[in-house]
Parts: structure tokens; C-alpha cells; sequence
């Protein structure tokens, strides 16, 4: 009978925790840098309901990040933002983003952004602080692949920027 109470209640415990959402905070950022046009090519990838709440704090309450909404105010709001939030140095010197649109794909939005008259590279300073102003578990994953050099960082509040050395 002990044997089957444990059982029992081991199986309850799967069953239990198989339905609750475990929600994490994850952006993930491609950077590639394309010598043939001397730029910057990023694609930023955002859960949809994380980033319309940080836009309905931030700057309007009645914002839908979704194709039926407005996308021109959309834009606008999800550029500013952006701009804000992610940083680019490329040898010393502060870099703007050019917000080129999005997509949606599953439970995230896909941004496309891009830096433009980039001749050469020696280092790239990242600050990726998306989403962390309201969700302090947030990890901002950045790929970067930058003459041939492949490489991966994790940022978190606190430790939102990194400087990559490419002259070596």
C-alpha cells in the first residue's frame, strides 16, 4: 500500500508541474557584419507580450504588439525603444541604428536593424539592456560573427555591455 501512496503522489507531482508555465526572459541578438556593404546587420528576436508590455509602460497603455495593430505607431514606438536600449560603439565611436521592420514569427517579434558605414572594425562595444527595466530576470543573448570570428555573449542587469576585440 506505502509503495503505491509513493507512487501515487510522485505521479501527482509530474502531473502537477507538467501544467504550470515556466516563463523566462530571453531575447536572443544576431549581429553579422557584412564587409561587401560596410554594415552592421542585426536581428533582434523579442517575446510579443514582454515587449508590449515594456511599450504600454513606456508609452502607450493601449499598444498590441501584433499585426492587427497600427503599424506605422508601432514602428515608431518599437524604434524608439531600441535605439534606447541597445547601444553600439564599433571602434570607439557610437554607432545609430537603423530600424528596417519586423516580423512575427510564433510567440516572438523578429527586428531588423542595421548599421550602415562601417568601413573596418577593431572592436565592438555592445549594451543590450532590452526588457530589463521591467523584468530583472532578463538574459540578452548576443551572436556576433565578425570577420570570420564567431562569438556568444550573455548579458544581465547589471552586466549589460561587452567590448569584443577583432584587430587580433
Amino acid at each position: 500500500m506505502r509503495k503505491i501512496v509513493v507512487i501515487a503522489s510522485i505521479f501527482c507531482l509530474f502531473i502537477c508541474t507538467s501544467f504550470t508555465v515556466h516563463k523566462y526572459y530571453l531575447s536572443v541578438t544576431d549581429i553579422e557584419y557584412n564587409q561587401e556593404t560596410a554594415s552592421l546587420q542585426m536581428i533582434t528576436r523579442l517575446f510579443y507580450d514582454d515587449l508590449e508590455d515594456v511599450l504600454r509602460e513606456r508609452y502607450d497603455e493601449t499598444i498590441i504588439v501584433d499585426a492587427t495593430s497600427d503599424q506605422e505607431i508601432l514602428d515608431t514606438y518599437i524604434k524608439k525603444y531600441l535605439r534606447k536600449k541597445v547601444k553600439i560603439t564599433v571602434n570607439g565611436a557610437p554607432q545609430t541604428l537603423s530600424f528596417l521592420g519586423k516580423e512575427y514569427e510564433d510567440d516572438y517579434i523578429v527586428c531588423y536593424i542595421e548599421i550602415t558605414n562601417v568601413s573596418s572594425i577593431q572592436t565592438v562595444e555592445i549594451e543590450n539592456t532590452l526588457l530589463m527595466d521591467a523584468f530583472t530576470e532578463q538574459k540578452n543573448m548576443v551572436h556576433t560573427d565578425i570577420l570570420g570570428k564567431k562569438k556568444s555573449l550573455l548579458l544581465v542587469d547589471g552586466n549589460a555591455k561587452a567590448v569584443l576585440n577583432f584587430s587580433e
